[in-house]
C-alpha cells in the first residue's frame, strides 16, 4: 500500500516547484539550495535592486556578510523573520581587531543587537581596571582569560597588552513594555561603550536570552544582527497589506522601520517581498497546475486507502473465524485439564440454573475480579449443599488470540486452588468453562465476614467476644503459614477482614485467592516482582508502594493490620479521623509505641464477662504482636509460622471460663434476606435458609454495586 502512494506522488510531483517567489524581477535571494528573506538579496547593481546585500558561497549555498576589512566574512546561520533578527558566525579569534569587527557587522540596514555581548582584550580601561562607558543602559565586566579559555575550549590568546583578563561589554535592551521598547529605542549595541573601553582585539561574541522555558541561555561564538529599512513608517514604509509598520533607532541614531504580518499569518511583511499570508493559502506564483497537482494526489490517496480498507475488513473476518476456533479449542482443553485434576466441571445449564440465569437477586458481592452468587447445585436436596459461585471477568479480552494464555491462567488458578487443604481454608468445589464463561464454585460460609462483624450496621458495637476474636487471629494466622509452607510457596496478596469468612462456630476460613500466585523456590528467595499495584488500600506492605517487591513478609504486614481490627474494631482508612490518623496502622503503631494501647481498644471488649485484667494483658501481647508485624522494614518483620506460633500461645494461655456464652448462639451480624425462588416449577416448594457470606472478592461484599442489604428474608431454594 505504500508502495502505491509513492508511485502516485511519483506520477504527479515532477513537474511542481516549491521554490520561495522572488522579491521583485531583479533581486536574487537564492544562494544555492539557500532562500533568503526580503529585504536581503544577492544582486545589486547601480540601482541597488536588493536592499540589503549579502555574499553568497555557491559551493555551501551559505549567505555571508559582505567581505569588508574582515580576513574572512561572517557566515549567516540562520534568519527570524519574525523577529527581524538573523545570527552569524564569530569564531573566536585573538587576531580581529575592534575596528575590523564593527566594520564588518555595522552594516547598511543591519547591526548587532543589544542582546549580544562582545568580549575584548588588549589594553583595554587603560590598565585592566573596568572600562569607562557612556549611556545608561551599558554594562561591563571583567573575565579572567582562563576561565573564557575554559568556555570557549581555546588556547589563551597571547601578545602584549594587558592579557590578565578579558572585558565584556554589553548594551542591555529595555525591558519590554517599556515606553523605550515600544519606541524602537535600544535595540542596537551601542559601539561608542565598545570604543570607550579601549581594548585592541574582539575575541568573539556572546547572545543571551529566555528558552520556551523561561529558563535563561547564553550562546557563544554567535552574534545576533537586526535589520531594517531606511524612513520611519510615517515618511512612507514599505509593509504590505495585513502587515504592521514599526519604527526602530539604527545603531547612528537615525530611524528606519520593520514590518510585522498580524497573528496567525506568515510572510516577511513587506510589499516587496512575500507580504503576508495564511499557510496554506496559494503564493502569489499558485497556478491551476497546483491545483491539479494536489488533486491528483488526494484522489491517489483516497483510492489507497479504499484499497486498504477493504484489505484490512477481510483480514478481520478470517482472523474472527479463527480466533474463534482457537478459542473453543482452548476452553475444551482447560476443561479436560480441570478434570483430570480432580475438580468438577459443571455445564453452563447448571450453573445458570443454580443462580436464576445469574440473577441480581442471588448476588452477594461485586469485586474486582468479579461477582459473588448464591445457589444450589443440581444432586442434592440438603440445606447444606448451598455454594458461592464467583463468575470470574475476562482478564485477558483485548485481543482474541489471547484465549489461550487466558485460559491458562485459570488454569492455574484452579490447579493452585484445588491443591490447598486446610481447615481454615475455604474449599474449591468446582468449576465452570462452558461457553466462554469463567466460574469457579466454592463452598459457602454462611457467617458473613470479620469485617461484617467487626464494623457491625448502624454503628452498634461489635458483638465477638475477645476470646472469639483471639481464635479468629490464631487459626487464620495458621493458614496464611499453611500457604506460606507450600512448596512452591503461595503468597496470598490481599489478607483483610473481609477476605476472612466465618462459619456457624466462627471460626474463621481465609478466602479470595484471586490474587495469590505459586512463586518457585528461586523467586521465594529473591521476592516476587508485581508489575502492577496489587492488595487493598491500608492493607498494602509499605515497602510494595516503593519498589512494587512483594514477598511472603507482605501477607506479615496486612495481617498485622487485621490484628488492629480485631483490638479495636476501627476502620481501616477512615478519612473522618484527622490527617495523621486517616490509616489504622499509623494511628495505632503511635498509641502501642507510647504504652497507650487502651486509648483505642474497642470497649465492648472489657465487659464481654471475661476477667478485665486478663483481656487487657493478652490485648498487649497481641497488640506488640501486630506492632512487629507492622515493621517498615519487611526483614525485622516475624514470619508467619512465628505470628502463629505467638498466637496459638497466647490463646491457650486464656483462663477456662464455663459462663461463656456458647458461639454457636451468637447470631450472625448484617443478615440478608431476600425471598428467592431458584425453583424452575415455580414458588411452591421452597424451604427458608439463612444466609450472608461469599466468597470475598476484592472488598466487602455489600458494596455500592452489590444488591442492597436490608429487612427481609434470606434466600429460599427449592429442593
Amino acid at each position: 500500500m505504500h508502495q502505491l502512494v509513492l508511485l502516485l506522488l511519483f506520477l504527479f510531483l515532477p513537474d511542481a516547484t516549491f521554490s520561495t517567489p522572488a522579491a521583485g524581477p531583479s533581486c536574487n535571494r537564492q544562494c544555492g539550495s539557500t532562500t533568503v528573506p526580503y529585504p536581503f538579496g544577492f544582486s545589486g547593481g547601480g540601482g541597488g535592486e536588493c536592499p540589503i546585500l549579502l555574499a553568497c558561497n555557491a559551493t555551501t549555498s551559505t549567505a555571508l556578510l559582505p567581505r569588508s576589512t574582515a580576513a574572512a566574512p561572517y557566515p549567516v546561520l540562520s534568519f527570524n523573520t519574525t523577529a527581524s533578527t538573523f545570527l552569524v558566525s564569530l569564531a573566536p579569534s585573538c587576531g580581529r581587531g575592534v575596528a575590523e569587527a564593527r566594520a564588518a557587522l555595522d552594516g547598511a540596514g543591519y547591526g548587532v543587537t543589544s542582546r549580544t555581548g562582545l568580549f575584548l582584550r588588549g589594553g583595554c580601561g587603560g590598565g585592566g581596571g573596568p572600562a569607562t562607558t557612556t549611556g545608561s543602559n551599558s554594562s561591563s565586566c571583567n573575565v579572567p582569560s582562563g576561565v573564557m579559555s575554559a568556555i570557549l575550549h581555546t588556547a589563551q590568546c597571547g601578545g602584549g597588552g594587558n592579557d590578565t583578563s578579558w572585558t565584556c561589554v554589553l548594551s542591555a535592551p529595555p525591558a519590554p513594555g517599556s515606553p523605550a521598547a515600544a519606541s524602537g529605542e535600544g535595540q542596537f549595541l551601542r559601539w561608542e561603550s565598545v570604543a570607550a573601553a579601549g581594548c585592541q582585539d574582539a575575541l568573539t561574541s556572546a547572545v543571551y536570552a529566555y528558552t520556551a522555558q523561561g529558563v535563561p541561555s547564553i550562546e557563544f561564538g554567535i552574534a545576533e544582527m537586526g535589520w531594517w529599512l531606511n524612513g520611519s513608517c510615517n515618511s512612507g514604509g514599505q509593509c504590505a497589506l495585513n502587515a504592521t509598520c514599526h519604527d526602530v533607532q539604527t545603531p547612528d541614531g537615525a530611524w528606519g522601520h520593520r514590518c510585522t504580518c498580524a497573528d496567525g499569518m506568515s510572510g516577511d511583511g513587506f510589499a516587496a517581498g512575500d507580504g503576508c499570508h495564511y499557510d496554506g493559502a496559494p503564493s502569489r506564483s499558485s497556478t491551476k497546475k497546483d491545483f491539479l497537482i494536489a488533486a491528483g494526489v488526494l484522489a491517489g490517496v483516497a483510492a489507497a486507502a479504499g484499497a486498504l480498507l477493504l484489505w484490512r475488513l477481510q483480514c478481520r473476518r478470517r482472523k474472527a473465524g479463527r480466533s474463534a476456533s482457537e478459542r473453543l479449542a482452548a476452553m475444551r482443553l482447560l476443561s479436560e485439564a480441570a478434570t483430570s485434576s480432580g475438580v468438577p466441571v459443571y455445564s453452563y445449564a447448571e450453573i445458570a440454573r443454580a443462580t436464576n440465569s445469574f440473577s441480581h437477586t442471588h448476588r452477594l458481592g461485586t469485586g474486582a475480579y468479579g461477582t459473588v452468587y448464591v445457589g444450589k447445585l443440581p444432586g442434592s436436596s440438603a440445606p447444606a449443599a448451598l455454594v458461592a459461585i464467583k463468575r470470574l471477568r475476562c482478564r485477558l479480552h483485548h485481543h482474541d488470540d489471547d484465549a489461550a494464555a487466558e485460559a491458562a491462567l485459570l488454569l492455574n488458578e484452579i490447579k493452585l486452588i484445588s491443591s490447598v487443604s486446610h481447615p481454615n481454608l475455604v474449599r474449591l468445589l468446582g468449576c465452570c468453562l462452558d461457553r466462554g464463561e469463567q466460574v469457579l464454585v466454592y463452598e459457602y460460609v454462611p457467617n458473613g465476614t470479620l469485617s461484617q462483624h467487626l464494623l457491625a450496621s448502624g454503628g452498634r458495637t461489635s458483638r465477638l467476644t475477645w476470646r472469639a476474636r483471639l481464635g479468629v487471629a490464631a487459626e487464620t494466622a495458621a493458614a496464611i503459614a499453611y500457604l506460606h509452607g507450600m512448596r512452591p510457596p503461595i503468597f496470598h496478596r490481599d489478607v483483610k477482614s473481609s477476605n476472612i469468612l466465618l462459619d456457624g462456630a466462627l471460626r474463621p476460613k481465609l478466602a479470595d485467592f484471586g490474587l495469590s500466585r505459586a512463586v518457585d523456590r528461586l523467586e521465594a528467595a529473591r521476592s516476587h516482582v508485581s508489575t502492577a499495584p496489587q492488595g487493598t488500600p491500608g492493607y498494602v506492605d509499605p515497602e510494595y508502594h516503593q519498589n512494587f517487591h512483594l514477598s511472603d513478609k507482605s501477607d506479615v504486614y496486612s495481617f498485622g493490620v487485621v490484628l488492629l481490627e480485631l483490638i479495636t474494631a476501627m476502620k481501616v482508612v477512615d478519612f473522618d479521623r484527622p490527617a495523621a490518623e486517616v490509616n489504622l496502622a499509623s494511628l495505632a503503631l503511635d498509641r502501642i509505641g507510647k504504652g497507650r494501647v487502651g486509648e483505642i481498644v474497642d470497649p465492648a471488649l472489657l465487659g464481654d464477662g471475661d476477667g478485665e485484667d486478663w483481656v487487657m494483658g493478652s490485648v498487649r501481647l497481641v497488640s506488640e504482636l501486630a506492632f512487629r508485624c507492622l515493621a517498615f522494614q519487611k526483614d525485622v518483620r516475624p514470619s508467619m509460622s512465628e505470628v502463629a506460633a505467638e498466637l496459638h500461645r497466647i490463646r491457650f494461655a486464656a483462663p477456662v471460663c464455663d459462663s461463656e456464652e456458647p458461639v454457636s448462639r451468637v447470631r450472625p451480624v448484617n443478615m440478608m434476606d431476600i425471598q428467592i425462588d431458584v425453583s424452575l416449577d415455580g414458588p411452591d416448594a421452597v424451604a427458608k435458609k439463612a444466609a450472608a457470606s461469599p466468597v470475598s472478592v476484592q472488598e466487602v461484599w455489600v458494596s455500592d454495586r452489590s444488591s442492597p442489604s436490608t429487612n427481609g428474608s434470606m434466600p429460599r431454594f427449592a429442593a
